[in-house]
């Protein structure tokens, strides 16, 4: 099924030649459901299927596998992609530019690229496909060639993609010198490969001191496209970072300095979000800032192995799982939504913006329901997988061991802290550009944008409230993991166990409020006057 994916994908990169902006979207959706289908096989049946391509020259021997880990990413990628590419379709007729052809031409390459790096497993041709996706990326973001910012945020991106790329293949050159193989899915990792490989990792990512691509790439690519790269395509640094982990052996002191990286990671993202005032750049920041997290996550899994933690391992892997997920969700509904804004008008900049509440009912309801997800509030998903990954850090608190209690006290106070400046730079933005009086002319006038930019939002809303009301159904895909990753599996039904209590808390919190607001309209008298200028005669935006 995976194979028919690729082929449909094929077929869909000769539509977007051909001018053929519809076909290229339905054919991106089909190719996605063969490919979801064929990833969800593997998930839940848990079995590996695994080719061997015979190939000409150095190559020779080449593996391809398609295993629980790449179709966990695989299934996050087939429901993303359809979205964006939905709502791409509608924002480039709403956002008109030259090129748009090739720009569709090198989203597809994009997205096949990204798929064949969670299955190859030879060196040499994943490094193909990893510099066919910077590659393709990178043509795609210059939609607006003539612009020169555009251009110069490309290069940059591309280029920093370069330096990762070197640094990734010197780890794959590494191992090569030390088991003579190109094949490394099944090879344990050691020595330098495995810090060379997790640095480059790293920059796709966007782990510190990597990350200075995200905030100059995203604000001047297509919304549709930044949704994508942020959402999904990072994804893969996730991949080949937990990929490594699962094939290398770690000592504390190792894993003491990837959880350091992930903290200030997550510490730096989300101070820059709070002072951005590009809603575009400040939701690059936020991407760093939840990158951070699942790194948080993903080490105190690793501690807990190194601890004999079953705890601390088994809801630290699947808090960062889960929020990896979840933040495949929220992310790309704030970029789309972002594009709408910039469509309706013509600015970024959160300061000339207000007022877009009552001018954009829709995509501001929307928006704040991508703030309350990207915060980590109730009802919405990002509280779940950061409930997960809190829980891993408190059980951590163990008399009989200093090192696992102090990482867990300053783990604990730097994640609550960058949780509580997410929700302030998140009310901030918000409350700026969607709340108040309009600020310009063009916020005055702004419209709400057409149905076709709604439908991808309200999805992925809709998919941000499933998940963060029925937390367990997000935790269902990350336990088929749970065996080959040495997680106790009884451990994640107890975590099953209490998400479903929560579900229960948050289904009884939405039935009062239904209650209490039929109550509200059937026996209150509402009015509604102009807001009290607090006595000033003269008031202004």
């Amino acid at each position: 099924m995976i194979a028919y994916g690729a082929i449909i994908i094929l077929v869909a990169l000769v539509a977007a030649l051909l001018k053929r902006s519809a076909l290229f979207t339905f054919l991106g959706a089909v190719a996605s459901f063969f490919m979801g289908y064929g990833y969800a096989v593997v998930l839940f049946s848990g079995k590996i299927q695994s080719y061997v391509l015979s190939l000409p020259g150095i190559t020779g021997i080449a593996e391809l596998t398609i295993d629980p880990l790449g179709a966990f990413f695989g299934l996050i990628f087939s429901f993303g992609f359809p979205l964006g590419l939905l709502y791409g379709h509608h924002y480039l007729k709403a956002h008109p530019a030259k090129g748009i052809a090739s720009h569709q031409l090198w989203l597809g390459l994009m997205i096949l690229s990204m798929h064949l790096v969670l299955l190859l497993r030879n060196s040499l041709l994943f490094m193909l496909v990893w510099e066919l996706m910077s590659l393709a990326s990178f043509f795609a973001i210059i939609l607006e060639r003539e612009n020169r910012e555009t251009v110069a945020s490309a290069l940059y991106y591309f280029v920093m993609m370069h330096i990762g790329a070197a640094v990734l293949l010197s780890g794959f050159a590494w191992q090569y010198w030390q088991t003579g193989s190109l094949n490394f899915g099944t090879q344990a990792i050691s020595g330098w490969a495995k810090w060379l490989l997790l640095i480059g990792f790293s920059f796709k990512a966007g782990f510190f001191p990597f990350y200075s691509w995200l905030p100059k790439a995203h604000p001047v690519a297509p919304s549709h496209l930044s949704g994508m790269m942020s959402g999904l395509m990072i994804k893969t640094g996730i991949f080949g970072i937990i990929f490594v982990l699962t094939k290398a052996q770690w000592q504390a002191y190792e894993v003491y300095i990837l959880l350091a990286i992930a903290l200030i990671t997550a510490f730096n993202g989300v101070i820059h979000a709070l002072a951005e005032t590009n809603i575009k750049r400040a939701l690059a920041y936020s991407s760093i800032e939840n990158i951070g997290i699942i790194g948080i996550g993903l080490s105190f899994w690793q501690l807990g192995l190194i601890f004999g933690n079953p705890v601390m391992a088994a809801l630290g892997f699947a808090g960062a799982l889960m929020h990896t997920l979840n933040h495949s969700l929220f992310k790309p509904l704030l970029f789309y939504l972002s594009g709408n804004v910039l469509v309706s008008t013509h600015s970024l900049d959160s300061d000339s913006l207000g007022g877009l509440g009552k001018r954009m009912p829709r995509t501001a309801v929307l928006f704040l329901c991508g703030t309350a997800a990207i915060s980590a509030l109730p009802l919405l998903n990002g509280f779940i997988s950061e409930f997960g990954i809190f829980l891993s850090i408190l059980s951590g608190f163990k008399p009989s061991n200093l090192g696992s209690t102090l990482s867990s006290v300053v783990a604990g106070a730097i994640f609550a802290f960058v949780s509580a400046l997410a929700l302030i730079a998140f009310t901030k933005l918000y409350s700026i550009v969607f709340s108040g009086e309009p600020r310009t002319p063009n916020a005055a006038q702004a419209t709400e944008v057409t149905r076709g930019m709604l439908i991808s939002p309200m999805l992925l809303a809709v998919a941000c409230f499933v998940l963060g009301i029925f937390g367990n159904l997000g935790l269902q895909l990350a336990k088929p993991l749970a065996v080959g990753f040495g997680i106790d599996v009884w451990l994640l039904d107890s975590f099953s166990h209490s998400l479903n209590g929560i579900s229960v808390v948050l289904l009884l919190l939405l039935f009062a409020f239904a209650v209490l607001y039929f109550l509200k309209t059937k026996i209150c008298s509402c009015t509604s006057a102009p807001t009290w200028g607090c006595g000033y005669a003269k008031p202004n935006s």
